[in-house]
């Protein structure tokens, strides 16, 4: 063999013990075990008892689905946040919140009343709307206008679009300028513009309900809300800065965009989207005891008094928004 041979062939040797070097090692992502002691699952919905672990051991988990075993939601991308809230007839709703650091991803669960039964009685023994402070906050809202669009495909037959629509459109004027009976002047809140219909559906799924994956179209529309829900909204936020937002509407026949007269369980449609419009701007729910005020999280039965926001409402909005002088 001549010396030139002799150099090329070691030279090859030397190249693939390096190649099986480099593709014998296995990543950590792919090597990590999570609480049950099984690899990054590569499919399926993922617990949010095993997500410390998981994130941990550097899975690849954007896009997947996680779930607490009652609410879900779909990791967002990097950087960024997604929380699912809503608002219904019993006294406890559940909402989840995961965020995406890049680096790690953790959730958060809040239930805001624990106690069971339908909330039909009367408002009696809360602060009067006028009288009541009470406020929580999400620590995020918008900085430029919000523009969405209204999906009426699943609407109830009772309803009529126009009407829906122009609720949808009031709702969201109620919540975004600060509406209120308690004397106080109208929000600084960023314009809001409605584009009209649309068929592209909110991502969010019934079954929970799940939060879907972020994009940036801003959508209402309707669905088959479960536990008693009236309303429900996914919003995803980058620090304090929203990004997005869908919200769902309940299409069962708990609603009426106008109260009867002979109403005993029938709950106001205007009222329920402009609690959720308060969810979209980055309110929070009051908690237990403040059933005058429209950010709690159980409407009271055959009233239009969520239309209008009490003070607490006020104070919320205006901590983020300010008000015109």
């Amino acid at each position: 063999m001549t010396a030139r041979r002799a150099l090329a062939l070691a030279a090859s040797l030397t190249t693939v013990a390096l190649v099986g070097a480099t593709t014998s090692a296995p990543a950590p992502a792919r090597t990590a075990s999570d609480q049950s002691g099984s690899r990054c699952p590569a499919t399926g919905t993922i617990r949010v008892s095993t997500l410390p672990a998981l994130s941990a051991a550097g899975c690849a988990l954007a896009g997947r689905t996680v779930t607490d075993g009652r609410a879900s939601v779909v990791v967002p991308p990097a950087g960024m946040s997604v929380a699912g809230d809503g608002i219904g007839v019993r006294g406890e709703v559940h909402g989840l919140t995961v965020t995406n650091t890049g680096t790690s991803v953790r959730a958060g669960s809040t239930t805001a009343d624990r106690s069971a039964g339908r909330a039909t009685t009367a408002r009696a023994g809360s602060p009067a709307a006028c009288q009541d402070r009470t406020f929580n906050l999400e620590h995020h809202h918008w900085k430029s206008a919000l523009r969405y669009r209204a999906d009426l495909g699943r609407m109830p037959a009772r309803f009529h679009a126009k009407t829906v629509v122009s609720q949808i459109r009031i709702a969201n004027g109620n919540m975004r300028k600060g509406r209120n009976t308690c004397g106080k002047p109208r929000l600084r809140t960023p314009a809001s513009h409605y584009l009209g219909r649309t068929r592209v559906k909110p991502h969010i799924n019934t079954d929970g309900p799940s939060c879907g994956a972020y994009d940036t179209k801003n959508v209402v529309g309707f669905g088959n809300l479960p536990g008693g829900l009236l309303g429900w909204t996914c919003y995803w936020y980058v620090g304090p800065r929203m990004a997005a937002a869908d919200m769902m509407l309940d299409n069962g026949s708990n609603m009426a965009t106008t109260i009867p007269q002979d109403c005993s369980a029938t709950y106001d449609f205007e009222g329920i989207v402009t609690h959720e419009w308060g969810h979209v701007y980055g309110m929070a729910h009051t908690g237990s005891g403040h059933r005058n005020l429209t950010m709690q999280h159980v409407l009271a039965a055959c009233s239009t008094y969520a239309r209008t926001l009490g003070l607490g409402d006020w104070l919320g909005m205006n901590k983020m928004y300010g008000h015109r002088r």
